[in-house]
């Protein structure tokens, strides 16, 4: 049995959902307990069935060797007996809350992962693999303006192993397909149709 304070952050959540919609121009309600969705959206046409998952802050990102932290969602869509859950005829959109800035990310039921792991805004350029990018940029710019390896560790304040790899040549960084918060709730062009 789930804690009460998981429901109070859940009920918390979908109140928080239901203001964020009407401040945009929707009819917004909590719906009846026991269905398989928490709002649902009125935008005057239709009736739009609304999941929400409410995160209270940042967690550890699990299997890392270096501490990072994002908003984890995880979506079960198999209940008891493996029985199908979230459907694309029971939910519409999922809207994930994040209660440390009250901010709301609305997702397409159809482009809804199991888990989905999205980096907290005010940790940008703090990631491996963004400070990794950083130092590839920098490395390289020292070795076109004619600085040597030794110059460029004592300018950049890099280790040595980072600069040497950086300076082979066909060395590329790795890329990241990692997303802020900030870009699942800018990115709403499918939702302003509902308006």
């Amino acid at each position: 049995m789930r804690k009460s304070n998981e429901l109070q952050i859940g009920k918390a959540g979908e109140y928080i959902v239901c203001a964020d919609l009407i401040i945009k121009g929707l009819t917004a309600y909590p719906s009846e307990q026991g269905l398989p969705y928490d709002v649902v959206i009125d935008n005057g046409l239709k009736l739009l069935k609304c999941q929400v998952k409410t995160t209270e802050k940042p967690r550890v990102i699990p299997q890392r060797n270096k501490t990072s932290y994002a908003y984890i969602f995880n979506i079960k869509r198999h209940g008891r007996n493996h029985v199908k859950r979230y459907t694309y005829n029971e939910v519409d959109v999922f809207a994930l809350v994040e209660l440390e800035t009250r901010t709301v990310a609305y997702i397409k039921n159809a482009d809804m992962p199991d888990t989905l792991n999205i980096r907290v805004d005010r940790l940008r350029g703090t990631y491996h693999d963004e400070v990794g990018i950083k130092n590839y940029k920098d490395v390289i710019k020292c070795k076109e303006n004619g600085l040597n390896q030794r110059d460029t560790i004592k300018k950049l304040n890099i280790h040595q192993t980072t600069v040497n790899k950086i300076w082979q040549d066909g060395f590329k960084p790795f890329k990241t397909n990692a997303r802020y918060f900030s870009d699942y709730y800018k990115y709403k062009k499918w939702f302003e149709g509902l308006l």
